[in-house]
C-alpha cells in the first residue's frame, strides 16, 4: 500500500545521497553522463564496453547503482499512485484526480523522469516531476508549458534544482 511504497521512494532517495557521499565524484560524473545520455542519445559510445567513458571500477559501481536506483524509484512512484488512486477512490477523494492523471502519466512517460505525483494530501492544485538533468527537465517544463486542455486547464511550471549531494536529511529546521 501507500506506507510501504513511500518508505520504498524514501529508501530510494537515502541510497542516492549514499552514493553521493561515498563517491562524490563518481556521483557528479553519473549525473552528468545520464545527462549527456538523456540530449544526446546517438552519442557514441567512447570504451566499446558499454560504460560510455566511465573506466574506473568505483565510478562505474556508482553509475550503475543509481541507474538500477533510480529504476526503482520511477517504478516505486508508479505503484504510489496507482495505491493513492485506490485510496482516493474508497474515500471519495480526489487524491489523485483524472485531469491530473492524464498529465503525470503523459509526464512519467518523458525519458528522464524517474517519479511524479500529486503532493501532499492530493486535490487539483499542484503536480510534481522528479527528473535528472536538464534535458529531461527541458522535456517536462515543455509539456506542462503546452499542456492546455479544458478539464484542467494550463500548468505553471516551478523548476526547483537540488544541491549535488543527493538527498539532505534535518532533523530540525535549518537556521536562517
Amino acid at each position: 500500500g501507500v506506507i510501504a511504497n513511500n518508505e520504498k521512494v524514501a529508501e530510494c532517495f537515502f541510497k542516492i545521497s549514499a552514493l553521493a557521499s561515498q563517491d562524490p565524484e563518481g556521483y557528479r560524473e553519473a549525473i552528468a553522463q545520464r545527462d549527456e545520455d538523456e540530449s544526446d542519445t546517438d552519442k557514441a559510445d567512447e570504451t566499446g564496453d558499454g560504460s560510455k567513458g566511465v573506466v574506473d571500477k568505483k565510478r562505474k559501481e556508482t553509475a550503475d547503482a543509481l541507474g538500477t536506483t533510480l529504476t526503482v524509484l520511477g517504478r516505486c512512484f508508479m505503484k504510489l499512485r496507482a495505491s493513492m488512486r485506490d485510496m482516493g477512490s474508497r474515500a471519495n477523494v480526489p487524491l489523485e484526480p483524472p485531469q491530473q492523471t492524464r498529465i503525470l502519466d503523459e509526464t512519467a512517460g518523458l525519458k528522464g523522469v524517474h517519479g511524479c505525483g500529486v503532493p501532499g494530501a492530493g486535490g487539483y492544485d499542484a503536480v510534481f516531476a522528479i527528473v535528472v538533468g536538464s534535458a529531461a527537465r527541458r522535456r517536462v517544463e515543455e509539456l506542462w508549458k503546452n499542456w492546455n486542455d479544458e478539464e484542467s486547464g494550463s500548468v505553471v511550471t516551478l523548476p526547483i534544482t537540488p544541491e549535488n549531494v543527493g538527498v539532505a536529511t534535518h532533523i530540525e529546521l535549518p537556521k536562517s
